[in-house]
């Protein structure tokens, strides 16, 4: 496998957006969403509802999953980064892309903390800079702001896929060697990395398999997966059922990541509908940011007596009040936090605006039903 040579620092082309892989954003966000507002409507307002226990383990599961797409979407995007850029390039690329969000919501978290005492065990300086700096996972410290302890991995993989690319490219062969060790080691301490390099694959075996894939494969792929990652259990502890289940949770992710990011298949045509791309841009600032906001409402709802109405009279107030606050707090801080930052270092957009790629948006169908018919014949 060869990293060709890093390119200048323009950005790709509209060919090299993956539309199907920004709706796969959008999903992966959705997901995490969904989990935690049902999961707070469950537990605060009506914790005795019989239907809602019994599907809160499933949607829990969903709402993990739409984490390990992420990695997925990440260790797959990230080989194309890291493949344009030199090493010092990239990493800033990627600092500069999401260290701001992190940190403001990180420094936020440790204020509201030392104001409401939320969480004691969350309270020390030593705490928050280990969690700035992305190094907490190495000494079991716990991650400050909701949902960030997953951008200490991703800081880490960054790191990883940087210096490996940078010292397969200079052709260091001794330092090169060792490298595996350091990424198996991390992998054997993380188990859940596995998915960063689920993507990786995916990206390189783009290279040898056509943009189109069969629908009845895509459809199979999606529904093995949305069964499996429903009902396989990431808790409890190790063994060897444990590890073959996760093991296939792995494979059936591999298979359906593969399916899904053709840029000539069904995730692709949803790139069309406005707002789904919408999410898949403010995607990473909407999974930092709706846990304040759904925190908020929450504690509003609950002294406003939400739980005393009937259920469906609840949940119409509850979810379309809880989404749209979400959304609305997620593109400010998308813009301050993720445009703002990146364009003033870059000048430049973090990602191509839906009118940049809407050719490829709009061909997608015709040339995927052409693709279909030639399997066919």
């Amino acid at each position: 496998m060869s990293v060709p040579p890093a390119a200048s620092s323009t950005r790709g082309s509209s060919e090299n957006f993956n539309v199907a892989v920004h709706v796969l954003r959008a999903f992966a966000t959705m997901m995490v969403f969904c989990a935690h507002m049902f999961d707070s409507f469950n537990t605060y307002f009506f914790p005795d509802c019989e239907a809602l226990n019994l599907a809160m383990p499933y949607i829990k599961r969903f709402g993990t999953f739409g984490v390990e797409l992420f990695f997925v979407i990440s260790g797959y995007v990230i080989m194309n980064s890291v493949s344009k850029y030199d090493l010092r390039e990239f990493l800033l690329r990627r600092v500069m892309r999401i260290y701001p969000m992190f940190a403001a919501f990180t420094l936020l978290f440790f204020a509201l903390n030392w104001l409401l005492q939320l969480f004691p065990d969350r309270m020390s300086i030593g705490y928050l800079l280990l969690n700035l700096s992305f190094a907490d996972i190495y000494f079991g410290t716990p991650a400050m702001s909701p949902n960030a302890w997953s951008l200490t991995y991703e800081a880490n993989f960054y790191l990883l896929a940087g210096i490996g690319c940078f010292l397969l490219r200079k052709r260091l062969t001794v330092a090169f060697a060792l490298f595996p060790l350091a990424a198996l080691a991390f992998l054997v301490a993380f188990p859940i990395a596995s998915y960063f390099v689920v993507g990786c694959a995916i990206y390189f075996a783009r290279h040898w398999q056509p943009n189109a894939v069969p629908r009845g494969l895509q459809i199979a792929a999606t529904g093995i997966l949305c069964v499996l990652a429903a009902t396989i259990s990431r808790e409890g502890p190790p063994g060897p059922q444990s590890i073959a289940m996760n093991v296939l949770l792995l494979a059936a992710t591999a298979l359906f990541f593969f399916t899904a990011s053709a840029r000539e298949g069904a995730f692709a045509r949803l790139a069309a509908m406005r707002w789904i791309f919408f999410m898949g841009t403010i995607s990473y600032s909407f999974y930092l940011t709706h846990p304040y906001s759904y925190y908020a409402l929450r504690i509003l709802f609950l002294k406003l007596g939400l739980e005393t109405l009937n259920i469906g009279t609840a949940a119409a107030i509850y979810f379309p009040t809880m989404a749209g606050l979400a959304v609305a707090a997620s593109y400010a801080a998308h813009r301050l936090l993720e445009v703002a930052p990146y364009r003033a270092v870059f000048g430049e957009a973090v990602f191509k605006a839906r009118s940049a790629v809407a050719s490829t948006i709009r061909e997608t169908r015709p040339t995927e039903q052409a693709a279909s018919a030639a399997v066919q014949s």
